[in-house]
């Protein structure tokens, strides 16, 4: 059960409190017909207005305070035990109280108030439907006696989107025994974007690579979000082209469903005495669905699909070319995990990569693309990744991917290892291969910003050593079927006023692989602007 605000259950409380002073009125305690000390027997308690709870819950309340020779303050126990049952419970606009009364053949009375919503108002909502907001918070509906922590639990799920933040306000309601809610909304435009230039360069282009996109997250007021991104070489745009759109939308049944189309066209050269040109198109879809979880703990699945159709040309450096065009629709299952506590996060994601026979493509098309693939292939992926910061500021990060593939894989669906994300000190995309596992360490200094000038709100320093290892099944002759890959330096992390950020490191080559030597040095930049 999550836990609950406590300025919620202070605003429950007291708007409670308020709207039941009138029906205290004339409902005081026994007083009248009996002085403090008064004796009686209680055999029963027979409870009035009570629908949401259990009999049996109320019954194990009320059992303790049933006997002879009670006094009120085993009642008041009673009612206040019974009470306190529907706040255990998540009801925290009940109140219960002690009518005015004769006890009679050792019955007492207690009048149970379930106090429902009244009235429920959208305040202050610019750009998100109230009808929208009102719908996705179903335990505050008029008329309906709120549970609180189911409450809490629809009230995160609406605060997920970064552009709007809704807080519950409760009072009395005009009609005693009620309450009024208005959903306080702090909203901003639903419509985002970035721009970002960094040094993700592959062999044979030129250094950066400049990346745009913009989002709108609020169309049609229902939560679909729609966008577009860009990415080109801007040195040479002939090098690298990369369009992508996507559409994500809420699930009635849960979760969520992102849709995406990419297109593609780049002029590489690769190692060796072959350049491949190539181009393609993936169109796909991807169904999110958060499981259940503790605190501090959150996790999802992934169901997803891609359509892939790529056309490639490898053009001998002695003359001639050859197609090998393919068409294939691969399926993916996944799961992501994140552990979060005081002072350190862990994430673990794992996802299972498949394609049948004869769904979409030909063993021929796989066979003219790698030699003994086959179009039934399978692989698993993974990435872990943990930071701890400790007292003082001083912290450290782990991050650790791998693939492990059935059989040999179309150059498509092969590991990626070099750059950035993986082994700094090497270009992107340094080595290719079906088998892989990289690991990333790096030691961060407390924030400096203070000592800087004011726009900065972070700036760390960092010492990092990064290695990977790459591995080709069933390799032609003459092909190396193995890459070591390992990098050291350091650099620093910088994040500044409205979105701007930046990383920046030096890193030294430790293995030779390909064109890059042991030795060699290579800085490696990603600056961004995000509004």
């Amino acid at each position: 059960m999550l836990q609950l605000s406590s300025q919620i259950v202070r605003m429950a409380k007291k708007a409670l409190c308020a709207s039941c002073m009138l029906c205290l009125i004339g409902l005081m305690p026994m007083s009248s017909a009996y002085a403090q000390n008064s004796q009686f027997d209680v055999f029963e308690y027979r409870v009035e207005g009570a629908t949401l709870l259990p009999v049996a819950v109320i019954e194990e309340a009320v059992y303790p305070h049933l006997g002879e020779a009670r006094t009120l303050d085993d009642v008041e126990r009673a009612r206040d035990a019974l009470e306190r049952a529907y706040h255990a419970a998540g009801y925290l606009t009940v109140l219960v109280t002690i009518p005015q009364q004769k006890v009679e053949d050792a019955v007492v009375r207690l009048a149970v108030t379930e106090a429902p919503v009244k009235r429920l108002r959208v305040v202050d909502s610019r750009y998100f439907s109230p009808a929208d907001i009102k719908a996705t918070i179903p335990e505050l509906a008029e008329g309906k006696v709120p549970n609180f922590p189911e409450m809490q639990k629809q009230l995160a799920s609406l605060n997920r989107s970064a552009d709007r933040r809704v807080t519950p306000v409760l009072r009395a309601g005009k009609t005693p025994g009620t309450v009024e809610v208005d959903l306080k909304v702090k909203d901003q435009l639903p419509l985002h974007g970035s721009i970002e230039l960094n040094s993700r360069q592959i062999p044979n282009t030129t250094l950066t690579r400049l990346s745009a996109n913009v989002s709108w997250d609020n169309l049609w007021h229902r939560q679909h979000s729609l966008g577009l991104t860009g990415l080109v070489a801007p040195q040479n745009p002939d090098e690298s082209k990369v369009f992508s759109a996507n559409y994500t939308m809420p699930v009635p049944t849960g979760g969520f469903l992102a849709l995406y189309s990419v297109y593609s066209d780049s002029n590489v050269a690769s190692v060796g005495a072959l350049n491949v040109l190539g181009n393609g198109v993936i169109v796909g879809g991807r169904y999110i669905l958060p499981l259940p979880g503790v605190d501090g703990f959150f996790h999802t699945a992934t169901l997803g699909v891609d359509y892939k159709d790529f056309g490639q040309t490898v053009n001998l450096i002695e003359g001639g070319n050859f197609n090998t065009p393919i068409t294939y629709m691969p399926f993916t299952v996944g799961w992501d995990g994140t552990w979060v506590g005081g002072r350190s996060a862990t994430k673990l994601g794992l996802s299972l990569n498949f394609h049948l026979r004869d769904v979409v493509g030909s063993e021929a098309e796989f066979a003219n693309k790698r030699f003994k693939a086959h179009s039934n292939y399978m692989f698993l992926r993974g990435n872990f990744s943990h930071t701890h910061t400790m007292p003082g500021g001083w912290g450290w990060t782990g991050r650790a991917t791998w693939q492990i593939a059935a059989q040999p894989l179309i150059n498509n669906e092969q590991s990626i290892v070099g750059g950035i994300n993986t082994v700094r000190g090497y270009l992107e995309v340094a080595a290719l291969g079906d088998d892989s596992a990289t690991g990333q360490f790096e030691v961060f200094t407390p924030n400096y910003a203070a000592y800087l000038i004011r726009p900065i709100d972070e700036f760390r320093l960092v010492v990092f050593i990064d290695g990977g290892v790459v591995r080709v099944q069933q390799p032609l002759p003459g092909q190396i079927d193995r890459f070591d890959l390992a990098g050291t330096g350091m650099g620093f992390h910088l994040k500044a006023w409205k979105g701007a950020s930046a990383d920046f490191s030096w890193a030294l080559a430790l293995e030779d692989v390909n064109r890059t030597k042991a030795g060699d040095k290579r800085v490696h930049f990603l600056v961004r602007q995000a509004w």
